[in-house]
């Protein structure tokens, strides 16, 4: 039941500058990595020492990454352990939701789209509120012919 459109990593103050991973020898950008471990811990619970021989990446800059991924709420922490190390998994806001709210490229995928229309504000048309301009005061001093 895994999710096509995963949430972003939110800015944090990790992320002022851009970084690299080294998995399985070759740089990646910590975006990709990130589609990785969540591709990786789809439907599994897995320890990082699990993670850091599946992917083939050192276990000190894994930890960093998997503490900026828990802090933007993309995995969690079960509480489980296995042989002494704790289980993580990859978090879903609500599995109700992904269920009966499918993405909007999903239901787009459905129908036959033959155009798009974009419009700013400026293109809009003027419509006036409907009372044009007058302003009423209904039976107070100001309707006197004095005023």
């Amino acid at each position: 039941m895994g999710s096509q459109d995963r949430r972003p990593i939110v800015k944090s103050k990790y992320d002022y500058k851009v970084y690299f991973y080294d998995v399985n020898g070759k740089k990646y950008q910590r975006q990709e990595v990130v589609e990785m471990l969540l591709n990786l811990l789809d439907g599994k619970t897995m320890t990082i020492k699990e993670i850091s021989e599946e992917l083939n990446i050192k276990e000190q800059p894994l930890n960093n990454l998997m503490k900026t991924m828990r802090e933007n709420n993309l995995i969690t922490n079960t509480k489980l352990r296995r042989n002494g190390h704790y289980l993580f998994r990859a978090q879903y806001d609500c599995l109700l939701a992904q269920l009966l709210y499918p993405s909007p490229v999903e239901v787009e995928k459905q129908f036959t789209v033959k155009g798009r229309i974009v419009r700013k504000a400026e293109q809009g048309t003027s419509k006036g509120a409907g009372y044009a301009g007058n302003v009423t005061y209904n039976n107070s001093h100001y309707d006197l012919l004095d005023w």
